[in-house]
């Protein structure tokens, strides 16, 4: 009987944090460990956090020290993770190759449309770049993008969910008249005033409606909050904000119970919390962001309108809250639409075919 040796995957991300375990990063390097039989580690630099997380899921962390530590790992790594088109990662390239000329690197993009409009290539740069044995982008217009513009071959490969605990159909009638979102509140990118505003505007006829905000606020948005529920008391027992939920099956039971999920952002790179509201049967309403297309399968599960519009926001909220019928096709339709294309072990599966390809 022939032992197959297990290959070596190494995401390095300097800043790497516990929570980035469930998000793309995080997740592709876990689950290259535990489904695609790889030893998964990850490079990065040395701080406070403890990295239990990590380590419960046998995944080894490897500190940047010196030129010697990252030199260990890397003439021992088989394929290398990179994120994102950063200065750091490009010289990584060229330090990987140098070190370990038949190691295979993965660079995924991370892309949004502001940053890569900004990008120019020089020749060295472009070298390094086809050192890569795949690169990826998260959405299709993106991919649209950069096949006429970019000297290079690029993957379309979106983001996906990965299930911490509740693996099973979800049926409408478990759900609630509460619309939710997800992620840091109050900043500038995820412009959470055009969803209060649009709320405010939407309440008197979505009279049995809850918002529903969950995610650190924005110190400087604290304020902005005391001031909108002053002057909107009569709302104010419908809007609740949660802070920030760490336990994956506790924010998995929220996507859960909610029929709507809705995303003001101003601009993204593909956002975990599409496919993990997906996933669980919401309704989808977004920000015209490149990812809300691919998403909603180009709005045949959610609807689009234009940034920062709350009042085009407004009145989706009331057709869509108010469309019982269409709330529940769409919870139905969504997960089978979710799983059949943005499912995490399905991508990496699609990763390490594409990788492989060039053994």
């Amino acid at each position: 009987m022939i032992i197959k040796m297990k290959k070596n995957f190494t995401l390095y991300w300097p800043g790497f944090l516990n929570g980035e375990l469930y998000k793309d990063l995080g997740i592709i390097t876990m689950i290259f460990n535990e489904h695609l039989n790889y030893n998964s580690c990850i490079l990065c630099n040395k701080n406070e956090e403890n990295y239990d997380q990590v380590i419960n899921k046998n995944i080894a962390i490897h500190y940047i020290v010196d030129d010697n530590t990252i030199s260990n790992v890397l003439v021992n790594t088989d394929i290398l993770l990179l994120m994102g088109y950063y200065d750091f990662n490009i010289k990584m390239i060229e330090k990987f190759k140098s070190i370990n000329p038949r190691g295979k690197i993965y660079l995924k993009l991370d892309m949004n449309i502001h940053w890569l409009k900004r990008i120019v290539f020089d020749q060295y740069a472009i070298n390094l770049l086809n050192e890569c044995t795949l690169i990826s982008v998260e959405c299709k217009n993106l991919k649209k993008i950069i096949d006429l513009s970019w000297p290079l071959k690029v993957e379309y490969i979106p983001n996906g969910f990965y299930n911490a605990g509740i693996n099973r159909n979800i049926e409408y009638k478990e759900k609630e008249n509460i619309i939710i979102t997800v992620g840091r509140l109050g900043t500038y990118q995820k412009g959470t005033e055009i969803l209060l505003k649009a709320f405010k505007l939407a309440s008197k006829k979505l009279s049995n409606w809850k918002l529903k905000l969950i995610g650190d606020i924005d110190p400087n948005f604290q304020g902005y909050i005391e001031n909108y529920i002053n002057t909107n008391p009569e709302i104010k027992d419908r809007i609740i904000f949660t802070g920030r939920i760490n336990d994956r099956k506790l924010i998995e039971e929220e996507y859960l119970r909610a029929k709507v999920f809705c995303l003001t952002s101003r601009f993204e790179g593909f956002p975990n919390v599409f496919d993990e509201a997906a996933n669980k049967g919401c309704y989808i309403i977004s920000s015209d962001i490149d990812p809300a297309w691919d998403i909603t399968d180009d709005k045949k599960y959610g609807s689009i309108f234009p940034i920062d519009d709350y009042n085009t926001l407004a009145n989706e909220l009331i057709t869509v809250c108010s469309n019982e019928e269409r709330l529940e096709t769409v919870c139905r339709d969504i997960q089978i639409y979710t799983r059949e294309h943005f499912e995490w072990i399905k991508l990496c599966q699609k990763i390490d075919s594409f990788i492989k390809e060039n053994d």
